[in-house]
C-alpha cells in the first residue's frame, strides 16, 4: 500500500513536471518567433483632431513633434502623461528648394548654430528621448552638419532615427562615430495617401518584421493612415508585437507570451475513499 502511494506521487510529480516543461517550451518557441513592430507618427502638433486620434491609439506608438508647430508644447506634455515615447521631429534642409520650418537645420551651419537650434527644440519638446529628421535629404547627406548634430545629441542623451529620405545619408555612420545610437526607418506607411496603398504598406511592414525581426514604420496624422492603423492594430497577428521606439533604443527583450492557463487546480484534492486524504493534482469527489 505504501509502495502504491509513492508510485502515485511519483506519477503525479512526473505529470506536473512534464506540464511545466512543455508550457515553458511553448513560451520560448513563441518568444523566438515574435517580431517587433515600431510605429512613429510624424508631423505632430498641427491638427488637433488628427493628433487626438493618434493619441487615442496604444501608447507604444511613438510621436514625433515638430518644435515650431502651434500645439507642440501641449502634445509634448500630453504624450508624457500617457507614458508615450516622444521624438523631436527636426526640420532639416531637403535637396529641393522647399522652405523648412523655423528653427530647422541647414547645410553650412556652424557648431554654435546647431547647438542653439537643438537646444531650442529640446526646450519645447522637453520630454523627447530621440530625434528624427523632417525632410532633410540634403542635411542627412552632409557630413559636417551631421557631425555637429550628433555631437549635440550625445550631450542630450538622445538617439537618432534616420527617416531615410535619401539613400546616401551619412547620419547613421556619423552617429556611431559620435557614440549616438542610430536607427533607420524601414517602411513609410503613407507616401501615397490612398487607402489601398496605406493598407498595402501596413501589410508590407508586417512581412518585413517577420523576415527581419524588427520593422520601424513612419506614418503621418492623416485620415486614411489613422483608419488603417486602427483596424490593423486591433487585429495584429500573434507573431507580431507592437513596441515603442524607446524599447528599441534600449534593446529591450520581447516579453514572452503568457503560458497556457492551468485548467485544473494544483491544490490538493480529497480522495474518494476514507480517510479522504488530500493528494496534490488528484481530482476526487469534493467534500
Amino acid at each position: 500500500m505504501i509502495g502504491l502511494h509513492f508510485s502515485r506521487l511519483n506519477l503525479q510529480s512526473a505529470v506536473k513536471n512534464s506540464f511545466i516543461f512543455f508550457t515553458a517550451l511553448f513560451s520560448l518557441s513563441c518568444y523566438a518567433q515574435t517580431a517587433k513592430l515600431a510605429i512613429v507618427i510624424d508631423d505632430i502638433g498641427y491638427h488637433p483632431k488628427e493628433d487626438a486620434a493618434v493619441y487615442a491609439m496604444p501608447k507604444q506608438i511613438s510621436v514625433a513633434i515638430i518644435p515650431s508647430a502651434p500645439y507642440a508644447p501641449q502634445r509634448n506634455q500630453q504624450a508624457k502623461a500617457q507614458g508615450r515615447d516622444i521624438l523631436i521631429h527636426m526640420p532639416m534642409q531637403p535637396v529641393s528648394n522647399i522652405k523648412i520650418e523655423n528653427g530647422g537645420l541647414l547645410v553650412g551651419m556652424s557648431q554654435h548654430e546647431v547647438t542653439q537650434r537643438v537646444q531650442a527644440a529640446k526646450n519645447v519638446v522637453s520630454n523627447a528621448i530621440g530625434m528624427n529628421n523632417h525632410m532633410g535629404s540634403a542635411a542627412t547627406a552632409d557630413a559636417p552638419l551631421m557631425t555637429a548634430l550628433m555631437s549635440e545629441l550625445h550631450k542630450h542623451h538622445l538617439f537618432f532615427l534616420d527617416s531615410r529620405t535619401i539613400g546616401k545619408s551619412v547620419a547613421g555612420k556619423i552617429a556611431k562615430e559620435q557614440g549616438v545610437r542610430s536607427l533607420d526607418r524601414h517602411i513609410f506607411l503613407d507616401d501615397s495617401d490612398a487607402l489601398h496603398d496605406v493598407q498595402h504598406q501596413f501589410q508590407l511592414a508586417l512581412q518585413y518584421a517577420r523576415k527581419q525581426g524588427t520593422a520601424i514604420v513612419i506614418g503621418h496624422p492623416r485620415k486614411n493612415t489613422i483608419a488603417v492603423l486602427q483596424a490593423g492594430l486591433a487585429q495584429l497577428p500573434d507573431d507580431i508585437q507592437l513596441v515603442s521606439m524607446g524599447s528599441l533604443w534600449r534593446n529591450e527583450k520581447i516579453v514572452p507570451p503568457k503560458p497556457f492557463i492551468l485548467l485544473f487546480s494544483d491544490l490538493a484534492a480529497p480522495t474518494n475513499r476514507a480517510p479522504f486524504e488530500n493528494i496534490p493534482l488528484l481530482r476526487g469527489v469534493p467534500r
